[in-house]
């Protein structure tokens, strides 16, 4: 008997590198996908002033019609919000700005942070409101989907490629069916090891990439307006769904320990691995 091949394909989508893998013929062709990326990314960029995103940002103050898949994405937004006790907060692109990340890291400019006094970020249901086909966002703020949508793209993607495929967007894996030898698929931790995924995702987010200046990054803490100073740099996670482990990634980190000790009870998140400060390069596991 012979056993179906492994395909792979990589491309780069939302200034990162993608990687797609079917154990036999994808149901989905990996071109058709990759269309599908671009797609999103013409959509939600914020770097790009014609995406529907930007056109929503730039409409701040007033009711602006949204397509039923940007709809979609603000509810998963507002409900992350709510889940991570408004530390993953849509509404950040205006923090953001001011810490200095204004270009694509693409561009090969590194972001230079304008001086500015940043200022703590309401909950995001206080910001933005939803009707069926309609949103306004409050004057003043933007909403950047970053923290939130790697993972939910990975989720699609595997939904597209068939029952035994897997995804990396940027890092964030989505992993569906047994793999290519039926114990899962392989998936490489910041950590060196290997773990084994079927049905779930991986992700992971620190502080340690996306740096500029003296203490700027890109996870910002909404209660400061600030780059996040917890006492976590890095947290790896695996969840039931890539969009889960993908914001519990990033609410850990902005969070700190309390935090990640909370999120280990939630039955979607299966383990975490943290790397502290006070623990130099450590990993330590959560949630065994």
């Amino acid at each position: 008997m012979t056993t179906a091949p492994t395909q792979r394909y990589t491309c780069s989508v939302f200034t990162c590198d993608v990687t797609l893998a079917s154990h036999g013929t994808p149901a989905t062709p990996f071109a058709e996908v990759q269309r599908r990326l671009h797609a999103l990314d013409r959509r939600y960029s914020r770097f790009r002033p014609d995406s529907e995103l930007s056109h929503l940002n730039a409409a701040a103050g007033r009711w602006h019609p949204v397509s039923a898949d940007l709809h979609a994405m603000l509810r998963h937004a507002l409900a992350v919000a709510a889940a991570s006790a408004n530390l993953v907060n849509a509404a950040m692109l205006p923090r953001l700005l001011a810490a200095g990340y204004v270009h694509s890291w693409t561009t090969g400019t590194p972001p230079t942070a304008p001086p500015t006094t940043p200022t703590p970020v309401p909950p995001l249901a206080e910001l933005l409101e939803l009707r069926r086909d309609t949103a306004r966002l409050a004057p003043g703020y933007g909403i950047d989907v970053g923290a939130l949508a790697k993972g939910r793209w990975a989720d699609d993607i595997v939904t597209w490629l068939g029952p035994n495929s897997a995804a990396s967007v940027g890092g964030d894996v989505t992993c569906r069916g047994p793999g290519p030898d039926g114990d899962g698929w392989p998936v490489n931790l910041p950590n060196g090891h290997v773990l084994r995924v079927r049905d779930g995702g991986v992700a992971t987010s620190g502080i340690g990439k996306r740096r500029w200046g003296t203490n700027g990054h890109h996870l910002i803490d909404p209660r400061t307006g600030r780059p996040a100073t917890s006492d976590i740099t890095q947290s790896t996670v695996l969840a039931r769904t890539g969009a889960c482990a993908d914001w519990v990634a990033s609410a850990a980190v902005i969070g700190g320990s309390p935090t990640a000790a909370h999120l280990t009870t939630r039955t979607d998140v299966h383990h975490l691995w943290l790397t502290r400060t006070d623990r130099g390069a450590a990993h330590e596991p959560h949630k065994p």
